[in-house]
Formats: C-alpha cells, structure tokens, sequence
C-alpha cells in the first residue's frame, strides 16, 4: 500500500513530466511555426523580386522594339544576366527570343564596337563573365531546339533564329569586329569560339542536332529549309 506521501509524491513528478513534455512540444510547434513563416516569407519575397526583374526586362525590350536607340552590349550584357537569373524555359520563352533577336541585331550594327555584343569578350573585367554567359544563351537555344517542332510555322522560324544563334558564336569568320585592325585578335576569338564549341559538345549539342534532323527529315515530306539544314550540318561539322 501506497502512503499518502508516496502518492502525492508520484503524482506531482507525473505532473512535472507531463508539464516538461508539454514545454518540449510547445518549443518545436514554435520552432516549426517559426520555420513556416520563414519559407513563407522567403517565397513571396522571391516571387516579388522576380516579378520586378521580369517587368524590368519586359520595359528593356519594349524599349528596344521601338527602335529608338541603339543598346549598347553592355546593356545587353546586363540584362542578359537578369533573365538567365530567374530564367524559366516554359514562363521566359518569348523574353528569351527577344533576348536572342536583340544580341543578333547588336552584331549586325555597322562600324559600332560599343554596340556589338562580342565586344565584351574584349575587356578584361567581363571576358569569363561574358563567356559563361553566351555559353549559358546557346545551352538554352539548344534546349528549346529540342523541344520545337519545324512542321510549325512559329517553331520553323524559332529554329531559324537558335540555329542562327549557335552558328555565329561558335566561328568567328562573320565577326565585324575582327574587320581592318581586329585581324590581329582572331586567334584568341577563335580559341574562344572553340572553347565555347567544347562546351555545347559536352552538354550534348549533336543529340540536339539529331533530334532537330530526325523531326524535319524523318517524314512523308521535309519541313526543314535550305538555310536549316546548312545551318544544323555547319554545327555538325565544326
């Protein structure tokens, strides 16, 4: 038989576990509250940051499609590197497109160096930043090249404009900035050019080809045009 004592004595150590055991559960809801409200916070703030660089880079090339002034490689640069932060393949196609149009139209620019986008190879503080970028924009002209599908008109001309992309910055012949004096800066553009070659090379850029090939050629009738097809068997080549 129990005394009084003893069974005062057990019943307030039972409470004072019960007590300790609630303070514990109590603690982690805390602490996992305290968690939520973190990634929840974390979220939105990610959410918000990334819809002001959108709205940022949308304004950039709205701008830009009015014509009124040339941009200048740097701020291509600049912008490039905002969209390929937050770059989403399905979310940032047309950004993307515009992205590549613009960069292409910057190379086409007359007896401009400023505005030309490989101008930036050139300087000293952006040259790895500039590599990895455009190394960064043709990977992802090779992802939508194997996702679109030539039969489509839309896509036909989205082939077009990524072929376009991969063909000019892996060989440095087209480059006007190699014109006249630049000539003594082809070695090292065209060693970048095979570095960048190297890459799409390792990341899987002639299962790409073959992919693209197969969805235009493999077909009752071929979809793929003159200028693709020499575009894919330039890549294919080099």
């Amino acid at each position: 038989m129990f005394t009084v004592s003893q069974t005062s004595r057990a019943w307030f150590i039972d409470r004072a576990r019960q007590a300790r055991e609630e303070r514990l559960v109590q603690k982690e809801r805390e602490r996992a509250a305290i968690g939520i409200q973190a990634h929840v916070r974390s979220f939105l703030c990610r959410n918000r940051l990334q819809r002001e660089i959108r709205r940022e880079i949308d304004e950039f090339f709205k701008a830009d499609d009015s014509g009124s002034s040339k941009r200048s490689a740097l701020c291509i640069f600049k912008i490039a590197r905002k969209l390929l932060f937050l770059f989403r393949i399905k979310e940032d196609n047309e950004r993307f497109e515009k992205l590549c149009r613009c960069i292409l139209s910057s190379m086409d620019a007359e007896n401009e160096p400023k505005v030309w986008y490989v101008s930036l190879a050139l300087s000293k503080d952006l040259t790895l930043l500039w590599i990895k970028q455009i190394k960064d924009i043709l990977w992802h002209c090779c992802e939508f090249l194997e996702q679109l599908k030539p039969e489509i008109l839309q896509d036909s001309k989205l082939v077009t404009l990524y072929l376009t992309m991969l063909v000019t910055f892996t060989d440095a012949s087209t480059w006007k900035i190699l014109r006249g004096k630049g000539e003594n800066l082809r070695p090292a553009m065209n060693h970048i050019c095979a570095n960048i070659m190297g890459h799409l090379n390792q990341r899987g850029l002639y299962s790409v080809l073959q992919i693209l090939l197969t969805r235009g050629l493999a077909r009752p009738r071929p979809c793929l045009s003159k200028g693709t097809l020499t575009a894919a068997f330039s890549l294919a080549l080099r």
